[in-house]
């Protein structure tokens, strides 16, 4: 198989997985330390937690293989992905007219890390935007961002940043007995107690 046509399946891959990583709170749990800085610069694309391979980032990548991808392929494009989106992680560069509509660019990128209303779980491409743009998830930067999630953490440990969210979704789990916190979108719980609340 052709690598270049590996790289783009896999930049198609990658979108699910990273859609999934903010809709499904078992892998939101590893994802969230990419997200719980309040600033936006190169450094934050190092913010990885160590919790991916438990929360299963590697199923997404097992398509590659099945259509006879070489594992030294599948992991050479992935480690390409990410290599390129260490540049995106910038407020230094501005918008870049129309390379905003195909490419992950910084300015796309930043919409992805803010907390703003409008730009919560939106442009997920690892390189090609047109994913986002093919299903719905697209919105360009318009107001200024600010990072960080929704309920910040307020710590530089980074235990704390890397396990925090696994200690709240199990203990959500264990209090309500209900095992859909592990696979609902992490404002489920929220919701649920709201509603727990009122009644």
């Amino acid at each position: 198989m052709e690598p270049a046509v590996g790289q783009q399946l896999q930049d198609f891959l990658y979108y699910f997985f990273h859609r999934a990583s903010h809709r499904v709170r078992w892998l939101w749990a590893s994802h969230v330390a990419h997200h719980s800085s309040e600033r936006l610069n190169l450094s934050t694309a190092f913010r990885q937690s160590l919790t991916y391979p438990i929360s299963g980032m590697w199923l997404f990548w097992l398509p590659m293989a099945w259509l006879g991808y070489s594992p030294d392929l599948v992991i050479l494009v992935v480690g390409l992905n990410l290599a390129y989106q260490f540049f995106v992680h910038t407020e230094a560069i501005g918008r870049l007219g129309w390379l905003e509509q195909v490419f992950n660019t910084p300015s796309n990128h930043r919409v992805h890390h803010a907390r703003n209303p409008q730009y919560i779980d939106r442009n997920y491409a690892g390189v090609l935007v047109i994913w986002d743009r093919l299903f719905g998830s697209y919105v360009p930067e318009d107001e200024a961002p600010r990072y960080g999630i929704v309920r910040q953490i307020q710590s530089h440990n980074p235990l704390r940043l890397t396990f925090h969210e696994w200690g709240d979704m199990f203990r959500d789990a264990w209090r309500t007995r209900d095992h859909r916190h592990f696979w609902k979108p992490p404002e489920w719980a929220e919701s649920q107690a709201k509603q727990q609340r009122m009644t």
